[in-house]
């Protein structure tokens, strides 16, 4: 009679020598955690997460914008006492206080906005050099948005119907000016997560939470097996096939999928767009949107936020002075946005890091905010 197998082999408890030990029959010869990594799944075009957790964490940007405005459209209330009956701005019956100060703010912002791929192309034109182009191109974007800036307030009357020749929080335009700034502030926050959502639509097709099927032994020819059905070569996506055709068994293989040639045609080049798409966002940023860690996003917009009320206090000041003074707050407003602006370039965040200038812009934009409330006496 032949006696039962061992349970075990000696060489499960060999843990000395190059082969280590040789896997049994009732265990997988490969680990996931031993060859499928990140640079792996990167090499095929593919990244680690799930899509809808990615869109649920990203919803914090949304929801910092709405509490961080609706907290400072209260605070001029609560430390500044709003000064509503002082002000003397003669407002249509269809746009009460402080419609005026939100929307034209936030429709400059949206010209602006619409201006920037023209300022970045003039640059590209003349100058070859990609970097010194990009740096021109932030500068020129960096004045048309402090111009903007100021003339929504002269637009708004500001010092027409200011009640003091000298800047102080006293003053109802004072309040008018925050409430501008939150208006671009808002517009801004608006095609900030909007830009957002798009960048991480792009991933959708190719972020997978687990690139081992669930049964089976795993093996490296396996796994390159399941990642090419994913990856994005040809094809790039696994064919999609029509209701019709999906209905009709194929006469040699009841598992092969027919085709609409045209449907595969549309999907290979919406997936060519996407991984251009991909790759041009990924030079600007230095890594791929979906390894931003989550907090990254609200604290810019938190930024963005401070940086335009204190930007809009700094140019409201300079409607009531006069000579270099205006001139140096007006440079100063303008060379603020231009470096925070740099450091978000294409071709200098990658260098500088994003979590760096996340960092650098929420120390400068505080700089910016209190000194703006500063010149107007509010910091007292």
């Amino acid at each position: 009679m032949l006696s039962p197998p061992p349970a075990s082999s000696p060489e499960r408890i060999r843990v000395d020598g190059p082969l280590n030990r040789v896997p049994e029959v009732d265990e997988p010869a490969y680990h996931d955690d031993e060859w499928v990594d990140e640079d792996l799944l990167e090499s095929e075009g593919l990244y680690r997460g799930s899509y809808k957790r990615l869109v649920l964490l990203y919803t914090l940007a949304p929801l910092t914008i709405i509490v961080t405005i609706a907290l400072l459209a209260f605070l001029p209330q609560i430390a500044y006492h709003d000064h509503k009956k002082d002000n003397d701005y003669p407002y249509p019956a269809l746009l009460p206080y402080p419609i005026p100060e939100i929307l034209l703010p936030a429709a400059l912002f949206a010209l602006t906005h619409l201006l920037r791929p023209t300022l970045s192309a003039i640059p590209n034109l003349l100058i070859s050099e990609s970097l010194t182009a990009t740096l021109i191109s932030t500068v020129l974007t960096s004045i048309l948005s402090t111009f903007a800036r100021l003339i929504s307030l002269c637009f708004l009357l500001i010092q027409s119907y200011a009640k003091y020749k000298q800047p102080t929080w006293h003053d109802p335009a004072f309040i008018r000016i925050w409430w501008a700034g939150l208006g671009w502030a808002a517009a801004e926050g608006v095609v900030a997560v909007a830009q957002g959502y798009s960048g991480l639509a792009l991933y959708r097709d190719v972020l997978v939470t687990s690139p081992i099927a669930s049964s089976g032994v795993a093996t490296p020819d396996s796994t390159e097996q399941q990642l090419s059905a994913s990856v994005e070569r040809t094809p790039l996506l696994p064919r999609r096939t029509s209701s019709y055709q999906s209905s009709i068994p194929h006469p040699m293989n009841s598992s092969t999928i027919l085709t609409d040639p045209d449907t595969e045609l549309e999907n290979d080049l919406d997936q060519l767009l996407a991984l251009k798409a991909r790759d041009e966002l990924e030079d600007v940023l230095g890594l791929p949107l979906v390894y931003i860690p989550p907090f990254i996003p609200p604290l810019q917009r938190i930024n963005a936020i401070l940086l335009s009320l204190g930007l809009f206090l700094l140019l409201g000041v300079s409607l009531s002075v006069h000579g270099p003074i205006a001139v140096l707050l007006i440079g100063l407003a303008a060379a603020t946005h231009a470096l925070l602006s740099t450091l978000h370039a294409p071709g200098v965040l990658p260098r500088v890091g994003l979590h760096s200038a996340a960092f650098i812009s929420a120390v400068v934009s505080l700089g910016v905010l209190f000194t703006g409330l500063g010149v107007w006496g509010g910091v007292s």
